[in-house]
């Protein structure tokens, strides 16, 4: 780590400072995938029946929409990842305050564990 803070910003962070909005692919991921299987499959029968330029632009657009797909799955994998961390440093910070006898953060009162 520098020494010019950079790497303090994760200590305080938390899910409403990191992501505004948390990318969730499931549903949009299916439709994503059944449109490339459609823009595959009629890609492959332009090209059987001999319509080789359509056939072309079809797999091109089959291929881009699943480029778009793996690279919001990356993303949404990043931000599970970072969230995760930060839900474990939160978990190990109260399993801390609980052990020390300090107070819960600010927000959870109420909520330690039975």
């Amino acid at each position: 780590m520098t020494g010019d803070g950079r790497g303090m910003r994760r200590r305080h962070a938390s899910y409403e400072s990191r992501y505004k909005h948390k990318l969730n692919m499931l549903e949009p991921g299916l439709v994503m995938v059944k449109i490339v299987g459609a823009f595959f499959l009629a890609g492959v029968l332009f090209w059987a029946a001999g319509w080789r330029r359509l056939s072309v632009i079809l797999l091109l657009l089959a291929g881009a929409v699943l480029a778009a797909l793996l690279i919001l799955l990356a993303v949404e994998a990043h931000q599970d990842k970072v969230l995760n961390e930060i839900a474990m440093e939160e978990k190990r910070n109260q399993n801390r305050n609980m052990r020390t006898g300090g107070s819960p953060p600010l927000g959870e009162a109420g909520h330690r564990g039975s």
